[in-house]
């Protein structure tokens, strides 16, 4: 499972250790050169992790975000920010991606409630995070119901997810839908949620999911409007949990998502929070490192 551990990566994290991570990422308008976005969405099934490394561009440029190739990338479980020698190498396989697999049979990055850090070294430039996996919701069943028309909603055959959320307050979840093999990432079909519900604050702790969250998983045309279910049509549901943080990026992202810029009330472009810093500046970079309790299940329609 383990290879040696690069000694620089290790000091990237006894180096976080120092410091605080909350502070948000504060952007210059002008481009003024590429920087690093890093793509760290892990979780705890036994199969290969993906981190992706790309560089930022000129919103002008007329191309895919350049990959890069050349830095060294790992995930240890951590103890008090401190590294344990359970350590994942993480290597290149191709156009950004770095990809841990599994040693053997059931083998995977850690549980709930462990603490993670991720380490990246390219070239003389550090970076590092600290993170925890938190529980996930428990999915009871994904059932099919024929849906009358009404407004905004075709007539029709819709799938709804019936899953709980613990007891206990603070439980956030990203879920994503692969319909007929394809995941689902249209804008509007980023679905969060918190506790049972959109948000904090509400009184939904350890409840099934509120019907809205439930009919979500449905595929949306580009206006935004649900897609009835067809016959031998097969959905594939993923509940994964989030840290706070990684929680209020996604947020964030989603509001940013949903500002169409063109009306005099709509939200001015924000920067998102991310939680990976460069050391030896300790200013946060672009992206976001989090490792997931992860929940399944699929159906299809027959």
């Amino acid at each position: 499972m383990i290879k040696s551990i690069p000694r620089l990566l290790l000091f990237s994290f006894l180096t976080l250790a120092l410091y605080n991570c909350e502070d948000p990422v504060t952007l210059e308008s002008r481009f003024e050169g590429p920087e690093l976005v890093v793509e760290a969405w892990l979780n705890n099934i036994s199969e290969p992790q993906t981190i992706l490394l790309t560089e930022t561009q000129d919103y002008y440029a007329n191309r895919l975000p350049t990959p890069i190739t050349d830095a060294q990338v790992i995930v240890c479980q951590t103890v008090n920010r401190q590294p344990t020698a359970n350590c994942f190498i993480f290597d290149h396989q191709s156009e950004g991606q770095y990809v841990w697999e599994p040693a053997t049979a059931g083998q995977a990055l850690g549980e709930v409630d462990m603490e993670f850090g991720l380490g990246i070294q390219r070239g003389e430039k550090q970076y590092a995070s600290i993170t925890t996996m938190k529980r996930t919701a428990t999915i009871d069943s994904i059932s099919f119901q024929l849906e009358e028309e009404s407004f905004g909603l075709d007539a029709g055959l819709y799938a709804q997810l019936y899953a709980r959320d613990p007891v206990g307050t603070g439980d956030a979840y990203l879920i994503r839908t692969t319909f007929n093999d394809t995941l689902l990432l249209n804008p509007s079909e980023l679905n969060l949620a918190y506790d049972a519900t959109f948000s904090p604050g509400t009184e939904t702790d350890g409840i099934t999911f509120i019907a809205p969250i439930r009919f979500s998983i449905n595929k949306q045309n580009e206006d935004g409007g649900f897609v009835p279910l067809e016959s031998e049509d097969h959905l594939a549901v993923e509940i994964i949990s989030l840290s706070d943080e990684a929680y209020l990026f996604l947020r964030i992202v989603q509001e940013q998502i949903n500002n169409g810029g063109s009306g005099l009330f709509d939200l001015p472009v924000a920067n998102t929070p991310g939680n990976i810093f460069e050391l030896e500046t300790q200013e946060p970079i672009l992206g976001f490192f989090n490792v997931g309790a992860s929940a399944r299940a699929e159906r299809t329609v027959e």
